[in-house]
C-alpha cells in the first residue's frame, strides 16, 4: 500500500468548508465553525462515515438514548407517576379514576417503555461500539503509517551518513 505524498499547505491559502462555506486557515483539520466542525480534507471523519451508513431506527435510538440520559426524562416520568396517581385516587372531583391501586395500567405501560428504551439503548450502544472500532482501526493505520514513515527516513539519514562519511573517508566513532 502506497503513502499518500503529504505536501505543505501554502500558509497564505483559505480552506472553505464543503458543509458551511466557512473560511479555514490552510493547516486547519476541522471546520472553525464551532456548529460546523466538519473535518477538512480529502478524507471522511469517522462521524461523518458512521453518520452516512446509519439507517432511521439507529438515528432514533441515538435521539430516544440523548433524551433519556438527561434529568428531563427522569423529571417528566416523576410529574406523569405523579398525575396519574392523583387521578386514579380522586384527588380531582370531577374526574373518576380509570386504573385503580396497583395501577395494573401504569405497570404494563411502564413494562412496554421498559421493552423499546433497552432497545434503543442496545441499538445506540451497537453504534457507540462501531464508532470506537473506527476509530481504533484508524489509530493503528495511522501508527502504521507513521512507524513506516520513520523507519524510511531513518534509513535514508542511514544512506546520507554511509555517503557522507564514504566521500570524506572518515568514520564517525560517536
Amino acid at each position: 500500500m502506497d503513502t499518500p505524498t503529504l505536501t505543505r499547505p501554502n500558509p497564505d491559502t483559505i480552506l472553505i468548508c464543503p458543509a458551511c462555506g466557512g473560511e479555514n486557515p490552510a493547516n486547519a483539520v476541522f471546520c472553525a465553525n464551532h456548529q460546523c466542525h466538519k473535518a477538512l480534507g480529502e478524507f471522511k471523519y469517522v462521524l461523518e462515515e458512521l453518520d452516512s451508513s446509519r439507517s432511521a431506527i439507529e438515528k432514533l435510538a441515538d435521539k430516544v438514548s440523548g433524551f433519556i440520559a438527561k434529568p428531563k426524562f427522569i423529571i417528566i416520568h416523576v410529574l406523569w407517576f405523579a398525575v396519574w396517581i392523583l387521578l386514579n385516587q380522586g384527588v380531582f372531583d370531577k374526574f373518576e379514576g380509570f386504573d385503580t391501586y396497583p395501577y395494573s395500567l401504569l405497570s404494563i405501560i411502564l413494562a412496554i417503555e421498559a421493552v423499546l428504551v433497552t432497545g434503543f439503548l442496545l441499538i445506540s450502544q451497537n453504534h457507540q461500539y462501531a464508532y470506537s472500532e473506527k476509530r481504533a482501526e484508524l489509530d493503528y493505520e495511522v501508527n502504521v503509517r507513521a512507524y513506516r514513515k520513520l523507519l524510511e527516513l531513518e534509513n535514508r539519514l542511514d544512506r546520507l551518513l554511509a555517503t557522507d562519511q564514504d566521500s570524506t573517508g572518515t568514520e564517525d566513532h560517536a
